[in-house]
């Protein structure tokens, strides 16, 4: 929270994305009981488990709450679910739903928030996110991932009013899931922009950077204060425009992103966060640890959360975790 509020601490803070997941044997074994992903999402207990697990098993400085990005379009009734070897599919939109009761369907994401607060130290801070509105909008159109985004595309340059207009419906959407993770007791919010590398470069401030502010403002408005991680990845030089405009707290770096480039062109007192390659993970040893010093060293000026610039992948060997942690916390005392 320090580092967030623009300070430099002597000791660097350090979590991971998708660190409540396949990789510990701890989750598995509480997964494999139930019966999809979108249930366990949305049972308290078992999302406060998961999201305590790694704490207690690396000791991280945060944890981020056990959801995912599309628990918006499940809120918006657009029939998600996960398939093995797939992974998620929806069914297409083909017109808006109601947004009346979306706070209603997510509070069991609030209920889990509430109830890992309760069991977190108070020295670890608590993370609630939400897909931005974008990369939200490419699984509603596109009906799952996608490797060119051609629907959403189309959509956007054949029909921009209809897209304006559901675009506008989805970022409120996020508001409003957002704000249920800020009553609920989230310590600090983030934005996943999975698939901003997908926006062309003249629609990054429509589609990337003023829906952000919008969120933010609209938190701001009703008195949520809760620092805000922006992660637009993919977007390269985008995020100068992106740090100075959307009005986020934090900047979220991916692996392609060079660190000491971006620690150039940022005002010194913005917190980054990132960026070490998820799978350097799988390899460990000195090519990891070259990297992670190469991190330590391009932010040493500037306050840094340590983390990686994409998800940790279910292959990565516990062993390698706690030797990244263990590197990022003793190389920072002469060790």
């Amino acid at each position: 929270m320090n580092t967030l509020a623009g300070k430099k601490p002597a000791q660097t803070p350090i979590w991971m994305m998708r660190q409540a997941g396949r990789y510990l044997a701890e989750y598995r074994a509480v997964r494999q009981k139930q019966r999809d992903f979108i249930t366990f999402c949305l049972n308290p207990e078992k999302a406060c488990e998961v999201t305590l697990q790694p704490i207690e098993r690396f000791d991280f400085d945060a944890a981020i709450i056990f959801s995912d990005i599309l628990m918006v379009p499940w809120a918006l009734e657009r029939n998600v679910r996960f398939i093995p070897g797939t992974g998620p599919k929806l069914t297409p939109i083909s017109s808006a739903t109601s947004l009346d009761n979306i706070e209603e369907r997510l509070s069991p994401v609030g209920k889990a928030i509430e109830m890992t607060r309760l069991q977190l130290p108070t020295s670890k801070a608590l993370i609630g996110f939400a897909g931005a509105p974008w990369t939200v909008i490419t699984y509603m159109i596109e009906g799952g991932s996608s490797r060119d985004f051609a629907k959403t595309r189309q959509w956007l340059w054949s029909y921009p009013k209809e897209f304006e207009a559901f675009f506008d419906y989805v970022t409120q959407a996020t508001i409003n899931f957002l704000t249920v993770q800020a009553k609920a007791g989230a310590d600090v919010l983030m934005l996943f922009d999975s698939w901003a590398s997908a926006v062309p470069a003249e629609r990054r401030d429509q589609l990337v950077i003023s829906p952000v502010r919008r969120i933010v403002r609209a938190l701001r408005e009703q008195g949520n204060n809760q620092p805000i991680i922006g992660f637009p990845k993919g977007i390269g030089e985008g995020i100068i425009a992106y740090s100075e405009e959307a009005e986020i707290d934090a900047l979220a770096i991916d692996h392609m992103t060079d660190a000491k480039w971006v620690d150039s062109i940022l005002p010194k007192t913005m917190p980054v966060q990132g960026n070490l390659d998820p799978l350097s993970l799988l390899v460990g040893d000195s090519q990891m640890i070259k990297s992670i010093d190469h991190i330590l060293d391009s932010f040493k000026d500037r306050p840094h959360i340590f983390n990686l610039g994409h998800g940790v992948t279910p292959p990565t060997p516990v062993s390698n975790v706690k030797q990244m942690v263990q590197r990022v916390r003793k190389s920072e005392n002469g060790v």
